[in-house]
């Protein structure tokens, strides 16, 4: 992945449009926008892992159980804020990578089919997710209408805290969802992995276009480019 931040970084000082409309970095570069897009994805698979640990032992603490107590709500009050959050976050940097291609095939054209299958799966990945969160929620009888947005799953959780049936409910939902979570941040790392592979060597070509006056852009943007993972 240093490797090719350093590569992207060169790019950036070549290729000065901003990635419009992406919602991550003002004003970024796509090359920019590119190795934000890494470095997040990152830091939330790692984070995915971490909260899922904290689960298991608050989990693992509650497990013979029938009802959660006040002080073991504690332990499980904190890690709970952090994987709505965590979901909510995950999600924005899908819809923002989704923009960012968005963005380069607007400002360059589309340069083959694996820029397009890399937005469409992208797009499966949210919904796939989302599909996954719904159906662990109803398993433990919570309405996933209210786990919409990052607010009103903070209140239905604050809810669900006044009373031990409630906090298990939570606890049990939200150490399933914790681990589903640990292979969607990876599932979505690969994605985007390949993906922006497949936009550093578009961005190569348009970067060799400005360098050579021979070949006009459009004609290096059909250049065959070598698939990721889709």
């Amino acid at each position: 992945m240093k490797k090719r931040i350093l590569t992207l970084a060169a790019l950036a000082a070549i290729i000065t449009t901003p990635a419009h409309a992406t919602g991550m970095i003002a004003g970024a570069t796509f090359p920019e926008q590119i190795v934000q897009e890494l470095t997040l994805v990152e830091q939330y698979a790692t984070q995915a892992q971490q909260l899922q640990a904290q689960f298991q032992m608050v989990f693992n603490q509650a497990r013979n159980l029938q009802n959660m107590p006040q002080q073991l709500w504690t332990n499980a009050a904190a890690p709970l804020q952090q994987l709505v959050q965590l979901v909510g976050n995950a999600q924005g940097l899908s819809y923002a990578s989704q923009n960012t291609v968005a963005a380069i095939q607007q400002q360059y054209g589309a340069p083959n089919a694996v820029l397009a299958n890399y937005a469409q799966s992208l797009s499966q990945w949210t919904d796939n997710l989302d599909h996954q969160i719904a159906g662990t929620l109803q398993q433990y009888q919570l309405s996933s209408a209210n786990f919409q947005t990052t607010q009103s799953a903070l209140q239905a959780i604050q809810n669900a805290s006044q009373s031990a049936s409630g906090r298990m409910q939570v606890l049990q939902a939200g150490n399933q969802i914790s681990g589903l979570m640990v292979n969607q941040m990876q599932s979505l790392q690969a994605d985007i992995d390949a993906g922006n592979q497949a936009q550093l060597n578009a961005l190569s070509l348009i970067a060799h276009s400005k360098n050579d006056p021979t070949q006009g852009a459009a004609a290096t943007l059909n250049a065959p480019i070598q698939p990721g993972g889709f």
